[in-house]
């Protein structure tokens, strides 16, 4: 049984007119995955993170390693990219503006908020992994703290 769509003219109007955007775009598939992996993103975001975290348990680590490996290189692209747009002059400007009470997305960081729990599960995952650290070494020890009820705060 085949599926009816129905369109109206302004939507394939829309669509003609993004295919033929993206063809005279040399980056067009640079621009859609990133496109993608918002929608994605929004998608598993919006999922009840209880539900996530059980399917995670359940011997499905490699989801959360896949998701750390994925927001490494969306870093790298990301400092790379903004790198390029800076002029020098911005560049220090904004080193004389991390001085101050302001940081950048790059500059924060996750801190726990139990320092002690922290090494404690650090260690931990050291005496398991011989890599370390490791995206695996790391997701571990925070898999560990996470679980023995540590917070984390931006700082």
């Amino acid at each position: 049984m085949k599926k009816v769509i129905k369109l109206s003219e302004s939507d394939l109007s829309r669509i003609i007119t993004r295919v033929i955007n993206e063809e005279e775009n040399t980056r067009y598939m640079f621009f859609s995955n990133i496109e993608q992996m918002r929608r994605q993103c929004d998608i598993l975001l919006e999922m009840d993170k209880s539900m996530v975290e059980e399917i995670l348990e359940d011997g499905h680590d490699w989801a959360q390693d896949h998701i750390s490996e994925a927001k490494n290189n969306m870093d790298q692209v990301f400092d790379f990219l903004m790198n390029e747009t800076e002029s020098e002059d911005n560049r220090m400007d904004d080193d004389i503006m991390m001085e101050g009470s302001e940081l950048t997305e790059k500059k924060k960081k996750n801190k726990p908020t139990n320092p002690g729990l922290w090494q404690q599960c650090l260690a931990w995952a050291k005496q398991r992994y011989e890599v370390c650290p490791s995206a695996y070494c790391n997701g571990a020890a925070v898999k560990r703290y996470n679980s023995k009820g540590g917070k984390w705060k931006k700082g």
